[in-house]
């Protein structure tokens, strides 16, 4: 249960009015940051903590104390290294006392906790109509009505791409930090929905996980089914912090919730992604959390982040136009992004539909504790678990499984290079460039999963062919006469060439032939292969042919053995001209130490395609 009353902050911070969290004595609910000296046993420091008692302090038995260790981020304190207890005390003037007690590095509330979804079933979820104007108009202000499915999201996306390159998630693990989910296989306890979610292996509290999400209206089951909608092949873990029975959504939940999936991940390296709907609507429900970045639970996500797992939290439904009346005046920019959902280096996550209109009620930057959020929009207001699965809530998990698909794409991608992927090839639907609605645009799944996980630029080496590079997807399978090609990396300026033994290819010589044999390339004995721009036959020179007046060289390897130097123009400088004013061929005098950027069109540079059956007996064709 919760208070009006005047209070201060667990950091000794300005008195602020708002909803005090209390037991059912009207104890005030505290969390209270104990000091851990290294070499301190764990029995001692459990004693420092009970005798606490003697300054008013009830500790709660059945919290197990949750460890904060420095992160080094944002300035905050270097303090030795503190266990989170949680408890009670009679009132305020008890928190001061323990606050005072040199054991003691902070109080700090155990604040209430809700859901940013509009569908939520609570008196106070309703829209403030017309609040404001609609900074990107026409903006979206009708949570009810679904803006296509879940399919159509997953299409406005790319995602169908990435599923077609061999990415749907598999082993990869989202944690759901959310009310909970009934999943399929656990004993779900009486009154919850009769629907079940596939694929969740596990979770916290470890007891009960999977159980039961009624607590804040299926919430997490919403969240659940829309990472799988994207990530269908991905796993899910289940981090119930709404509480279950009487007891509250709070932080102290979430700081547990957190230390589970630390702990996990250090054990398997599970979860890679959490995905939070969740926050507090107004400052005054915690001012302390809304903008000290030393709160422990907002070290404590940082610390997740430290560990190497992608955290995503939604921005929050307190935009101006049409806020939630949970909001209450504090709505729009600089007054709606609080704790950690604005901190620097989670994904703060902004809502549009798919039709690209942005939704008036999703939360505007600047965070309290970033001036540069949301940091991009995703996609709500579809038909998912819900008629309309709506809110930045909807929005956040669609964005945590796109994610899961860049981290399948890429295991070793990190917080930082996975916003940045995303953010740098996100669609702008406002203002040009950054702004406070949207961030940096719209996700675009696909634009993003080319910049994590480009399609492969390999250097083929093989009898028959030479030595030429070929710029393919994984998927892409050679033909019979490349089989016995050994592959290697390199990132060379590139070509299209065409030619019956790989038809329609993206493809550059590496060493070119000798003047001898005229100035179209015929790949060291290859003549299968030409530019596009060369005329048959192969090989010698094309009528009207002017030989060059300038080569380089360039060792070329063939089998393993060295080749004589080939000739080679260097970059810039045109083998011959054809007559009639056609295009030259360019020398590309490439140099593995700095290659040159392509610039041949995204969608000539590479396929998924097979070379078909019975493709070297076919006729050139046309690029």
């Amino acid at each position: 249960m919760t208070a009006k009353r005047k209070r201060t902050g667990g950091g000794g911070h300005l008195a602020t009015s708002g909803p005090v969290p209390t037991d059912k004595s009207g104890r005030l609910s505290v969390l209270v940051e104990m000091r851990h000296y290294s070499g301190m046993s764990g029995a001692t420091a459990m004693g420092a903590m009970r005798e606490v008692g003697m300054a008013g302090f009830a500790m709660d038995e059945e919290f197990e104390p949750v460890p904060l260790r420095t992160t080094g981020e944002m300035g905050l304190t270097s303090t030795p290294e503190t266990i989170i207890v949680r408890g009670t005390v009679r009132n305020e003037e008890a928190m001061a006392e323990l606050r005072a007690r040199p054991e003691v590095a902070g109080v700090w509330y155990d604040t209430p906790i809700a859901p940013f979804q509009f569908s939520h079933p609570h008196p106070e979820v309703k829209k403030n109509e017309a609040a404001g104007p609609c900074p990107i108009p026409p903006c979206d202000c009708d949570p009810a009505t679904p803006k296509g499915t879940m399919a159509d999201v997953a299409t406005y996306l790319g995602v169908d791409k990435i599923w077609a390159a061999g990415f749907r998630g598999a082993g990869i693990v989202v944690g759901v930090v959310d009310s909970g989910i009934t999943a399929q296989g656990r004993p779900v306890k009486a009154g919850e929905t009769p629907k079940r979610i596939p694929r969740v292996i596990g979770g916290w509290p470890t007891a009960d996980w999977g159980t039961e999400s009624s607590k804040w209206g299926d919430h997490g089951n919403m969240c659940a089914t829309d990472v799988l909608g994207m990530a269908p092949e991905s796993q899910l873990y289940d981090l119930r912090v709404a509480g279950s029975g009487g007891s509250p959504g709070t932080i102290s939940r979430a700081l547990q919730a957190f230390q589970w999936a630390i702990t996990q991940h250090q054990t398997n390296g599970t979860p890679h992604v959490l995905t939070n709907s969740w926050g507090i609507f107004q400052e005054s429900w915690d001012a302390t959390y809304a903008r000290n970045p030393n709160h422990p639970f907002t070290r404590k996500v940082v610390e997740a982040i430290n560990e190497g797992i992608l955290v995503l939290f939604a921005a929050g439904n307190c935009g101006h136009t049409c806020a939630d009346g949970r909001c209450g005046s504090e709505t729009g920019p600089g007054k709606s992004i609080w704790g950690a959902n604005g901190h620097p280096l989670v994904m703060t996550i902004a809502a549009v539909n798919k039709n690209e209109q942005y939704i008036g009620y999703s939360s505007q930057g600047p965070a309290a504790l970033d001036a540069n959020k949301p940091d991009f929009a995703s996609i709500s207001h579809f038909t998912g678990y819900f008629t309309s699965d709506s809110g930045t809530s909807a929005a956040t998990p669609i964005a945590a499984g796109v994610v899961a698909l860049l981290k399948q794409a890429k295991p070793a991608l990190t917080q930082d290079a996975c916003k940045q992927a995303i953010k740098n090839s996100a669609k702008d639907i406002g203002p040009a460039g950054f702004d406070p609605y949207v961030g940096a645009g719209i996700l675009q799944a696909y634009s993003a999963y080319v910049k994590v996980k480009p399609p492969i630029v390999k250097t083929l080496v093989g009898p028959g062919c030479g030595i030429k590079t070929l710029r393919v997807s994984c998927k892409t399978v050679l033909p019979p006469i490349c089989k016995t090609f050994v592959l290697k990396d390199c990132s060379p300026p590139i070509k299209t060439l065409r030619g019956p033994a790989c038809l329609k290819k993206t493809l550059i010589p590496l060493c070119p032939p000798p003047p001898t044999l005229g100035g179209c390339p015929t790949l060291g004995g290859c003549p299968t292969f030409a530019p596009a721009f060369c005329t048959p036959p192969f090989p010698g020179n094309p009528p009207g042919f002017t030989p060059p007046q300038t080569w380089g060289w360039y060792p070329g390897y063939f089998g393993g053995s060295p080749w004589p130097p080939y000739p080679m123009a260097p970059y810039g400088v045109p083998y011959g001209f054809f007559p009639g004013g056609e295009q030259p061929y360019w020398g590309q005098g490439y140099d593995p130490a700095s290659p040159q950027e392509s610039e041949t069109p995204e969608s000539e540079q590479w396929g998924t395609e097979e070379w078909p059956e019975g493709s070297l007996d076919d006729p050139p064709q046309d690029t």
